[in-house]
């Protein structure tokens, strides 16, 4: 269960650091590990408990069968013995009035840069030529940067795959905690914020002002 809630634990960092991009990889990389470690332990922990190994043998077949499990690991593989995990990334540069994106230009962004790389490559080009409007004053908009982390192979953000993991994995927790006759908890993840929240950064436009006159020409 330490570990399980773990897991939990670094989705709130991704949350927490979805703009900032070494973070953001490094905690979904330990996210991998703990939420693949899970079945590991329990099948160590419970060993010796009279019929469990063969029970939780179909359990855990069925839980490793999962195609968000079984590519997890895979990637979690992938880190240990080959590369860095290096999601791909894309990036809108724009407006929103907090109900998703109003106006924005995007495009594919390296994950090893953070989401402030993208506002400032803007008001490098707004110097000339504010097209998009983001200095312009405007009561009902908030410039932004909108980014969205996925996964080869998998389709859906990042963030919310992870959850899914996550409950999937609890799933199995509760079978155990079933067959062991104990009290089976509710499952529940009070780290998932929206697209909104999480996909968005807001930018005052005084202190983007600020920031071009200081941007080299």
């Amino acid at each position: 269960m330490d570990r399980f809630q773990e897991a939990h634990y670094w989705i709130h960092m991704l949350e927490r650091h979805y703009h900032q991009a070494d973070p953001f990889r490094w905690y979904l990389s330990v996210f991998l590990k703990a939420i693949k470690e899970v079945p590991q332990l329990l099948a160590m922990e419970l060993q010796n408990e009279s019929g469990f190994t063969e029970w939780f043998r179909d359990q855990r077949e069925e839980l490793l069968a999962d195609p968000l499990i079984a590519h997890f690991a895979e990637q979690r593989n992938l880190v240990v013995h080959r590369r860095m995990l290096l999601p791909n990334s894309s990036c809108f540069v724009g407006v929103t009035e907090l109900r998703g994106l109003k106006l924005g230009m995007g495009s594919a962004m390296d994950p090893r840069e953070d989401s402030d790389v993208a506002m400032d490559r803007y008001l490098h080009v707004a110097r000339e030529h504010d097209f998009l409007g983001l200095l312009i004053p405007d009561d009902d908009s908030i410039p932004c940067v909108q980014r969205v982390w996925k996964l080869d192979g998998l389709d859906g953000e990042i963030v919310d795959l992870c959850a899914k993991a996550w409950l999937r994995v609890g799933k199995t927790i509760g079978a155990v905690l079933g067959w062991l006759k104990e009290d089976v908890p509710p499952l529940s993840l009070d780290c998932l914020h929206g697209q909104q929240r999480v996909q968005f950064k807001l930018y005052s436009r005084d202190e983007l002002t600020v920031r071009m006159a200081q941007i080299e020409p």
